[in-house]
């Protein structure tokens, strides 16, 4: 094996070998050297302890400001509990009535799924609260008017208490619980990363913000697709997660509350006209969920492209647009063919 000119700068050896040559006897022995090192560090504390890597973002105090590693993950364990709480209770035949998540339904079970409710939004704001507190605290005064921490939460756990209550299957006892464990943890994972990590990797925390939000408005579409819900009920409710949910995601974008309040209401209203034609479509199960999900992909896509002040330019027309439509054709051959 040839031999190195230089030694590996990125070694650990060399390192070891670079602290052994600056910590010479004459050093050690030299009491005003150390006491000029002692005031620098008094008046220039390294800021290498207070860096912790969470996915190779640069968080600064990560142990004191992100309640994920806190407050967030208990009040995930908890909601998680009360929803395998709801799986135990739901399990068992149904009845073939319509719609399903009455087969199995009883005042505990919906008690349960309230609580969680109630809990998982007062815990995300609790956690949100948490967080702006340290970053004023650390200069940072910016506040937002219209929090909406609460959001991802609450809709993970809708979702997650809906599917438990329609399948009513031991699966449930799995995936109830791990839907709304992940949708909260993740959830404030991901704002806290938007908030302190530094250019270039705030693109990848927004990145998986917006990743989480799809997936989680998926299955609440889904669950709402698959109790065959009156129009009454389906098109309010799709509007209202809709709403929410792009509120959160505008809010993240900087927006102003009025004006994100306009554009999440226009997303709503957009979305409640796709329910209404769903209705008409001859697709079932989770295909409903599919179109539900390609069409807010699409609207959730632009509204917060063009509030981030990025240009709508033809990539993401097809990366938006495009790819939407893709998955509604897709849908539409499985309906055709099948």
């Amino acid at each position: 094996m040839a031999k190195r000119d230089k030694p590996n700068p990125f070694s650990s050896r060399t390192y070891q070998q670079q602290q052994q040559v600056d910590l010479r006897d004459d050093y050690v022995d030299d009491d005003e050297f150390y006491e000029e090192y002692e005031d620098f560090e008094e008046n220039y504390p390294s800021t290498r302890d207070e860096e912790h890597k969470i996915f190779g973002l640069g968080i600064q105090n990560a142990d004191e400001r992100q309640p994920t590693y806190g407050q967030g993950i208990v009040f995930a364990l908890i909601i998680a509990a009360a929803l395998l709480l709801c799986a135990i209770i739901a399990i068992g035949d149904g009845d073939g009535s319509i719609p399903p998540m009455l087969q199995r339904a009883t005042p505990l079970l919906w008690a349960v799924s309230i609580i969680a409710l109630i809990l998982s939004a007062a815990g995300a704001q609790y956690s949100e609260y948490v967080t702006v507190k340290a970053a004023q605290e650390d200069g940072n005064d910016h506040i937002s008017r219209l929090s909406t921490a609460w959001v991802i939460p609450f809709v993970s756990v809708f979702a997650g208490a809906l599917l438990v209550a329609t399948y009513h299957n031991r699966w449930m006892l799995l995936f109830g619980p791990a839907l709304a464990f992940i949708g909260m943890a993740a959830s404030l994972l991901s704002r806290d990363l938007l908030d302190e990590a530094e250019e270039p990797s705030v693109r990848t925390a927004s990145v998986i913000s917006s990743v989480i939000g799809i997936v989680v408005a998926f299955f609440a579409f889904g669950a709402i697709y698959l109790n065959k819900f009156e129009n009454l009920i389906a098109v309010p409710l799709v509007a209202i997660i809709t709403f929410i949910l792009l509120l959160e995601a505008l809010e993240r974008a900087g927006l102003n509350a009025p004006t994100r309040s306009l554009q999440a209401g226009l997303g709503a209203w957009l979305m409640a006209g796709t329910m209404l034609a769903l209705n008409w479509w001859p697709t079932w199960g989770w295909g409903g969920a599919a179109v539900l999900t390609a069409m807010f992909y699409m609207i959730y896509g632009l509204l917060v492209t063009n509030a981030e002040g990025r240009t709508l330019d033809r990539n993401k027309m097809i990366e938006f647009v495009g790819v939407g439509s893709v998955l509604l054709v897709i849908v539409a051959l499985r309906d055709v063919v099948l």
